[in-house]
């Protein structure tokens, strides 16, 4: 008979725990490091931890937690941003209102509250002045009288250093001169000319003025009375604001 062959018991690993312990003890050990730099609120130390720890485990930045107040915080900075950008939006609008309000008081005074209309919408605050309060039918000069109250609507107008906006605009009657072949040449030398006037008599910076001429093709009312029609002949002075979807020039402080 065949000798049957004893087989080899297998040898059992009994410290097979002790890996599993050890790195158990090890990440209790960086719990408890942890907890004591941020406990100690020493932005230096948990600094040299964080690199410490980078190096033993190659991927510290994950793991370990921007140190308590350190301006690396994400949802400080976030928090902060938001809340400065709301609070500048407030100030902006309690702007715009107080501008309004002056604009309105001053073209009460004047007995010309019915051809300088001042709104405030997302572009910012709009003041439209029609008829012939800055220039004649068909002309695209500065009236004597206008100029006086340029200088007093600016004066409130410049109190904020918004971007300006200037856009013109006529009624739907033909135009055919040697000036002014269409009213979009019409509407064009009117808000050019009202920004001249500003940077060469106020020294109004450049920087801060931009034009639009739109002809008879934005007309507020129908052009079938002169009382309509005088609404339509119209200069937009716009107070960008900072919220505007309208391309805007530059902000500066210079006037």
């Amino acid at each position: 008979m065949a000798k049957k062959k004893h087989k080899h018991e297998e040898h059992v690993n009994l410290e097979r725990w002790l890996v599993s312990y050890a790195d158990f003890i090890t990440l209790l050990f960086i719990v408890f490091l942890i907890l004591f730099s941020m406990s100690a609120v020493d932005a230096a130390k948990f600094q040299a931890l964080k690199e410490s720890f980078q190096q033993v485990t190659g991927s510290g930045s994950s793991l370990v937690m921007p140190a308590p107040g350190s301006t690396s915080t994400p949802s400080a900075n976030i928090n902060t941003g938001a809340s400065k950008k709301k609070n500048d939006i407030a100030a902006e609008k309690e702007k715009f209102e107080q501008i309004k309000k002056k604009l309105e008081e001053y073209a009460q005074s004047k007995g010309i509250e019915k051809n300088v209309i001042i709104n405030i919408d997302q572009n910012g605050v709009n003041v439209t002045v029609t008829g012939t309060i800055l220039f004649a039918n068909g002309d695209a000069t500065l009236q004597p009288a206008a100029k006086a109250i340029v200088k007093d609507m600016f004066n409130i107008i410049n109190t904020i250093d918004n971007p300006i906006r200037i856009e013109g605009h006529t009624d739907n009657i033909p135009i055919r001169t040697a000036q002014f072949p269409s009213n979009w040449e019409l509407s064009t030398a009117r808000s050019t000319n009202l920004i001249r006037y500003l940077i060469e008599e106020y020294n109004f910076n450049p920087k801060r003025l931009s034009v639009g001429a739109y002809g008879e093709y934005h007309p507020v009312a129908p052009n079938g009375t002169p009382a309509d029609r005088a609404k339509n002949r119209r200069v937009e002075i716009m107070i960008l604001s900072s919220q505007s979807p309208i391309d805007k020039t530059p902000k500066s402080g210079e006037h």
